[in-house]
């Protein structure tokens, strides 16, 4: 069998949901899936933070997937995801990063996404991993999903501890920020300004806290099903409404894909990275130095698709799931 045949038949019939049938599986399989498998819990991090995690360990299990979500985001968008990794075989394990969903808080406002470094991102995902994921992973197999902001976490982490996992899926990550038609000698002094004027807990221009409006056409996804879904979850929960990145967030971004750049050569694992042809969140640029720096990476474009390539069309979202189970599995 070729590679191409392979990963053509990598996918069980039946096992993505489509968009006429999204809510009813959701509510008949992934639901019932969520309150009889999957655990939730906290445990304490190197600061003594407390962080909150989903956790499914499947009992034939293949590997043990750890999920590095991204800005702004929480479990809850990932429930259908990690609902067919699971039916795959594979031990689900996802953490919610500090400042994100039920973990930790370090400002009032939860609609502000606040961090002084990435290293503490990188350093919360280690303690889950050493503390949480190897004590109840069957098989010892560790492998790595990571979207978006999470991409850029994840990438750290592969630099700084490159055994740890054998595998990685970056999605999208976030690599180069896309500041618009804003110039980067503007980016870089309004960042030092915000020092000197102490603007940390601000946010950055163009962002704002959650204001209830439905945007699905100015959104990162092209399903309005998977939109809605995540939609309703934010205005239900409080704790889901993080929405609007402020400058100490900001400078830290900056500074974490100039680190991941600069060292991206300490990555040897396989690495698939997944890039969106119509993003607007993030620059390709940074994905494709990265990429070409990190000898083992394997760069697969999806020209069609926004940010959430995993929130695309049908035909977008089968082929994305024949890419990444198809890597998992090789």
């Amino acid at each position: 069998m070729t590679e191409r045949t392979r990963k053509k038949n990598i996918l069980p019939e039946g096992l993505l949901f489509g968009e006429a049938n999204f809510e009813e599986r959701m509510r008949k399989e992934v639901q019932p899936w969520l309150k009889n498998q999957v655990k939730d819990g906290y445990f304490r991090s190197w600061d003594g933070s407390r962080i909150h995690y989903l956790s499914a360990v499947h009992p034939r299990e293949r590997a043990a997937v750890v999920f590095s979500h991204g800005f702004c985001e929480f479990s809850g968008k990932y429930h259908e995801m990690m609902y067919y990794f699971y039916q795959m075989g594979y031990s689900v394990f996802f953490m919610e990063h500090r400042g994100h969903g039920f973990s930790r808080r370090f400002l009032k406002d939860l609609h502000k996404v606040y961090v002084k470094s990435y290293q503490e991102y990188v350093k919360d995902l280690h303690v889950f991993v050493e503390g949480i994921v190897k004590r109840r992973s069957e098989s010892g197999e560790l492998y790595l999903f990571a979207h978006s902001m999470g991409g850029a976490i994840g990438a750290l982490f592969l630099e700084e501890y490159p055994e740890v996992f054998s595998r990685a899926v970056l999605s999208s990550p976030m690599m180069e920020l896309n500041f618009g038609n804003v110039a980067d000698w503007q980016v870089a002094l309004l960042a030092a300004w915000s020092v000197i004027a102490r603007w940390d807990t601000r946010y950055v221009p163009g962002q704002k806290g959650f204001d209830y409006t439905y945007s699905f056409a100015g959104s990162s996804c092209l399903s309005e099903v998977r939109y809605a879904y995540v939609f309703r979850q934010r205005k239900q929960t409080p704790e889901y409404r993080t929405y609007g990145g402020t400058y100490a967030w900001a400078r830290a971004s900056l500074r974490a894909t100039r680190r991941l750049e600069k060292y991206a050569e300490k990555v040897k694992i396989p690495v698939l990275l997944l890039q969106a042809g119509k993003d607007t969140m993030v620059k390709p640029g940074g994905q494709e130095k990265f990429a070409a720096r990190a000898k083992n990476t394997k760069l697969v474009r999806f020209p069609e698709s926004k940010h959430e390539i995993f929130n695309g069309t049908a035909r977008i979202r089968e082929r994305y799931y024949r890419e990444v189970f198809g890597f998992y599995d090789s």
